[in-house]
C-alpha cells in the first residue's frame, strides 16, 4: 500500500494534515449546538381553528367535518385525525416519512384557503392557524411569576414587560403564558332594568358601537394648508362609557350606567396557574427548530436578570422545569462514561503491550477518531446530543483495533532487526489489506441503518452515521498517523524496560495463554460435548426472551412528576380550579418536592392544545420538579404511584393520569402514554362500546395504570328550540335568538377602549347573577319588529340533554 510509506517518508506533511483536521475539529465542537436529542421533526401539520362559544358538537358539523373534506385531497398525505372540541377544532395531517412539511404547510394553507366559503356559517369562528410538530415542541423552561401588590397587574407586567422581551431573546419560538386576569371595561347590564326602560340589548350594543369610532372626514384648505378633519370619538375612560346615552325617556337620556354597572376591572377567570400554593401566571417556553437549547435558556436565564431590575420590586420568578438541567446531566454522565472508557483502552493498550511508547502510538488513535466524528456532525448540521454521545462512547473501544493490529506487526518487524522507518512502512502494507477488510464488516453492519426510514431511521440513522465516521477515521489513521509515529518512537530491535509492572502482566498474560491452550486442547478432544453445551445456551437464551422486557426508550428517573386530572364533562372551571389546588398540595406536601405549578381550566386561544397538552374547563394539571436522586429515598415512579392513590381519592375526577416522565420519553411518547389502541368505526355507539370492554379487559392486566378511553363523554347542555311559526308573526328568528343569547351569556366584545397604547376589550352581557340558573334564560327578553318585548320561554322551549 502507498499510503504508509507516503506517511513515514513525509512526517512533516502527515503532521500537517492531522493538525488540520485538530483544527476544523476543534472548531467544529465549538460550533455544534448541544441539544437533549436530535431534531425530530414527525411528518405532522395541525390546523387549530378555535371557535369560541361552540359545543363540541357544532364545532364538529360546522368546522371540522368542512375542514377534513378539504384537508383530504392534500398530496403525499398518509391520514388525518381530527378532534372537535368546545371551542376549538383540531384537525391532524399526517404526511409520508420524507415529505417535505414546507412544501405540506402551503398545500395546507391553500386548502384552507378553499374552505373558508363553506366555514362562512360559522360566523363567530376565528382564522384557522397551522402548527408544525417538531423535537422543538417539548418546552425547554417552564416560570412561574407571582406578585403581592402588584397581583392585579400581574398579567398586563407579564405580557408587556416579561413574554414580550423573552420573544425577542435569540432561539426563543415561543412564549405561552396561561394565568392571570386580563384587564377589561365589564359592562354587565340588569335584565329588568333594561325591561323598565323598554330598551333591548341590542340597542345597547348599537350604541357602544356607534360612540366608539374615530373617522377621518376629509380635508379643508385653509389659505396656504390643508388640514385633515378627524372626528375624535373614542372612550377615554370607564366614566365616559358609563354616560353614553342609550336611550330616551321623554326628555330625559337614558345613560348606559342607569341599565349597567360599567368597572374597570378584569375579564372573568376561565384559566388558572399557580406556583407552589401561590396564584401565578406560568411561562411555557419553546426554541426554535435547530437552536442550541442549553444556549436557549442561558441566554433567558441572562435577560431575566435584567427584566428582574426593570419590574416591581415585589415580582418573583421561579423556574420549575429547567431542560438544560436533564441535558447537563445525561450529557455529563456519558462524556463521564467515554473518558473513563477511553482510560481503560489506554491501561489495558499498556498492560497488553507492555510499552509505554507503543501504547502512546495506539492512543492515539482514540482523540483524532473522535475529532472526525465532530468534523462529520458539522458538515450535516447534527447536534451534540445522547444519540451522538452514546455513539462516540461505543466506538472508544473500537478506534483502537485497526492501530494495534498495525503497531503489533510493525513491532514484530523490529524485532526481527529492520530499522523502525523500514518496519513501519514493511507491516502496515503487509496488514494494510486485512486491516481495511476487517474495518469494512463493522462499516456493512451499521451502514444500512442509514436507510431506515421514521423516527428510528433520525435516531438509529446518526447513531450508524457518528460510528461509521469514526471508524473510516480509525482506519485511516492505524494507515498513516501509527506508522508515522512508530518510525519515530520505536527504538532499533525492540529493546524492552524492565519494569515490575510489565513483569507482572507477562507472568499473568503468560499463565493466560497456558490455560487457555489447555482448554482449546480439552476442547478439541470432546468436540461433540462442546457444540451440545453450546447449542443448548444458545435455544436456552431464546426461550428466555418472552420474559425480557422490552422498551423503545427506557426509563429514567426524571425528576419530575406530573398528573392530570379530569372532571366530568361540563365541570365548572371553578371546581376544577378547586381540585387541581388540593391536588397541588398533595404534591407539595411530599418532602421530595423542590418546586411544584399547576395549571387549569380552559386558554383563551387554546394555547395548550397547541402544544399538544389537553386542556378544557374540567382539566387540571400539576406538575412538580423533584430534590436530586441522591437527596431522595424514592424515585419519581414511587411517587407518581404515591399520587396516584391520592388523586384517586379526590371527590368529582372522573379520570385521571400520574407519571414520572423524561424529557425524551415526551420528545418519542407525546408524553408518557407508551400503550394506546385505537378502535375504528363509522358507529359511534358501537366504537364506544367496544372501547369500554377493551378498557375492563386493559385495567386487569397486571402492570397497567391510568387506563382510559379519549372519547370524550357527551356534554350536559341547555337546548332551545324556536316555534318557528309563533316567532315568524313576530318577526322573530333563530339568527335574532342566538344573537340575544350568546350577547347575554356569552358576551359581546367587538368595542375596544385604548389607553397609552394599549387596546382592552370592552364586555357587555348580563350580570353574573343572572345568569346562573336555567331559569333565567327563558326570561330573556327578544325586541319584536314592532319594537315590543316579548320573553324567549313564549317563542320556544328549554330543555337540559346531552350534546
Amino acid at each position: 500500500m502507498k499510503l504508509p510509506d507516503i506517511a513515514v517518508r513525509r512526517p512533516v506533511a502527515t503532521i500537517m494534515v492531522f493538525a488540520a483536521i485538530i483544527l476544523l475539529g476543534s472548531v467544529a465542537f465549538f460550533k455544534l449546538n448541544l441539544d437533549l436529542l436530535p431534531d425530530i421533526e414527525p411528518p405532522a401539520v395541525s390546523v387549530i381553528t378555535p371557535y369560541p362559544g361552540a359545543s363540541a358538537t357544532d364545532v364538529e358539523s360546522d368546522i371540522t367535518k368542512y375542514m377534513e373534506d378539504h384537508l383530504s385531497t392534500t398530496p403525499n398525505l398518509d391520514r388525518l385525525e381530527s378532534k372537535s372540541k368546545d371551542n376549538m377544532s383540531i384537525v391532524n395531517c399526517i404526511f409520508n416519512w420524507g415529505a417535505d412539511l414546507d412544501v405540506a404547510v402551503n398545500d395546507i394553507r391553500e386548502k384552507i384557503d378553499l374552505a373558508k366559503p363553506d366555514l362562512e356559517k360559522a360566523k363567530d369562528a376565528k382564522t384557522p392557524y397551522i402548527f408544525k410538530f417538531s423535537s422543538a415542541m417539548v418546552p425547554v423552561l417552564v416560570m412561574t411569576v407571582t406578585a403581592k401588590e402588584s397581583s392585579p397587574d400581574l398579567y398586563r407586567i407579564v405580557d408587556k414587560q416579561i413574554s414580550d422581551p423573552l420573544k425577542r431573546v435569540a432561539g426563543v419560538g415561543a412564549v405561552v403564558y396561561i394565568g392571570g386576569q386580563e384587564r377589561q371595561i365589564t359592562v354587565h347590564f340588569d335584565r329588568k332594568t333594561l325591561e323598565a326602560h323598554h330598551l333591548s340589548v341590542q340597542q345597547v350594543r348599537n350604541a357602544l358601537a356607534a360612540e366608539n369610532l374615530n373617522l377621518p372626514a376629509g380635508s379643508v384648505k385653509v389659505g396656504r394648508n390643508e388640514l385633515q378633519i378627524r372626528v375624535a370619538g373614542r372612550y377615554r375612560d370607564a366614566a365616559e362609557i358609563a354616560n353614553t346615552v342609550v336611550g330616551r325617556n321623554g326628555d330625559a337620556f337614558i345613560r348606559l350606567k342607569d341599565v349597567a354597572t360599567v368597572t374597570d376591572a378584569h375579564e372573568e377567570p376561565q384559566e388558572w396557574a399557580w406556583s407552589g400554593s401561590s396564584p401565578a401566571v406560568a411561562l411555557i417556553i419553546q426554541k426554535q427548530s435547530g437552536a442550541n437549547t442549553v444556549r436557549v435558556i442561558e441566554a433567558i436565564k441572562e435577560r431575566l436578570k435584567t427584566l428582574k431590575e426593570e419590574v416591581p420590586a415585589d415580582i418573583e420568578l421561579h423556574t420549575v422545569l429547567d431542560n438544560s438541567d436533564h441535558i447537563y446531566a445525561m450529557i455529563n454522565n456519558l462524556v463521564e462514561a467515554a473518558v473513563v472508557a477511553a482510560i481503560l483502552v489506554i491501561v489495558v493498550c499498556i498492560l497488553f503491550l507492555r510499552r509505554f511508547r507503543s501504547s502512546l502510538i495506539v492512543t492515539l488513535a482514540i482523540p483524532f477518531s473522535l475529532i472526525g466524528a465532530f468534523i462529520g456532525l458539522f458538515a450535516m448540521g447534527y447536534t451534540i446530543n445522547v444519540i451522538s454521545l452514546m455513539s462516540l462512547s461505543i466506538a472508544v473501544g473500537l478506534v483502537v483495533d485497526d492501530a494495534i493490529v498495525v503497531l503489533e506487526n510493525i513491532i514484530r518487524h523490529v524485532e526481527k532487526g529492520k530499522s523502525p522507518k523500514e518496519a513501519a512502512v514493511e507491516a502496515t502494507s503487509e496488514v494494510g489489506l486485512a486491516v481495511t477488510a476487517s474495518t469494512l464488516t463493522i462499516v456493512v453492519v451499521f451502514a444500512p441503518l442509514l436507510l431506515v426510514k421514521g423516527l428510528a431511521g433520525i435516531i438509529f440513522g446518526q447513531l450508524a452515521f457518528v460510528m461509521l465516521i469514526t471508524i473510516l477515521a480509525s482506519l485511516f489513521v492505524s494507515l498513516t498517523l501509527t506508522p508515522m509515529a512508530a518510525s519515530r518512537l520505536l527504538r532499533s530491535g525492540g529493546e524492552r524496560k524492565s519494569n515490575r509492572v510489565f513483569a507482572w502482566s507477562e507472568r499473568a498474560l503468560n499463565g493466560i495463554d497456558a490455560f487457555y491452550a489447555r482448554v482449546l486442547e480439552w476442547g478439541l478432544r470432546h468436540r461433540r460435548l462442546v457444540l451440545s453445551v453450546i447449542g443448548i445456551i444458545f435455544c436456552g437464551s431464546l426461550i428466555l426472551i418472552p420474559w425480557v422486557g422490552t422498551e423503545f426508550v427506557p426509563e429514567v428517573d426524571s425528576g419530575e412528576v406530573e398528573i392530570v386530572l379530569e372532571m366530568p364533562e361540563g365541570t365548572r372551571a371553578e371546581t376544577t380550579a378547586v381540585a387541581t389546588e388540593e391536588m397541588l398540595e398533595a404534591v407539595n406536601r411530599l418532602p421530595e418536592t423542590q418546586a411544584s405549578y399547576a395549571l387549569a381550566g380552559q386558554t383563551k386561544k387554546g394555547l395548550l392544545s397547541a402544544l399538544g397538552f389537553e386542556e378544557g374547563t374540567n382539566i387540571g394539571r400539576i406538575g412538580g420538579r423533584l430534590l436530586a436522586k441522591e437527596e431522595r429515598s424514592r424515585s419519581a415512579k414511587e411517587l407518581a404511584a404515591t399520587l396516584r392513590r391520592q388523586v384517586m381519592k379526590l371527590p368529582g375526577v372522573e379520570r385521571y393520569s400520574t407519571s414520572a416522565v423524561s424529557a425524551i420519553q415526551k420528545a418519542f411518547l407525546g408524553g408518557g402514554r407508551p400503550i394506546s389502541i385505537e378502535v375504528l368505526g363509522h358507529d359511534i355507539k358501537t366504537t364506544d362500546e367496544i372501547a369500554e370492554k377493551i378498557r375492563g379487559i386493559v385495567e386487569t392486566t397486571p402492570g397497567t395504570a391510568d387506563v382510559s378511553v379519549s372519547r370524550k363523554k357527551p356534554r350536559p347542555e341547555v337546548q332551545i328550540r324556536l316555534d318557528r311559526d309563533r316567532a315568524a308573526t313576530l318577526g322573530l328568528n333563530v339568527a335574532l335568538l342566538a344573537d340575544a343569547l350568546r350577547t347575554n351569556y356569552y358576551g359581546f366584545k367587538d368595542s375596544k377602549f385604548r389607553e397609552a397604547g394599549d387596546d382592552f376589550e370592552i364586555e357587555l352581557r348580563l350580570k353574573k347573577e343572572q345568569r346562573e340558573s336555567i331559569r333565567e334564560i327563558g326570561e330573556t327578553p327578544l325586541t319584536t319588529v314592532k319594537g315590543q318585548t316579548v320573553q324567549l320561554r313564549n317563542v320556544a322551549s328549554i330543555q337540559e340533554t346531552f350534546g
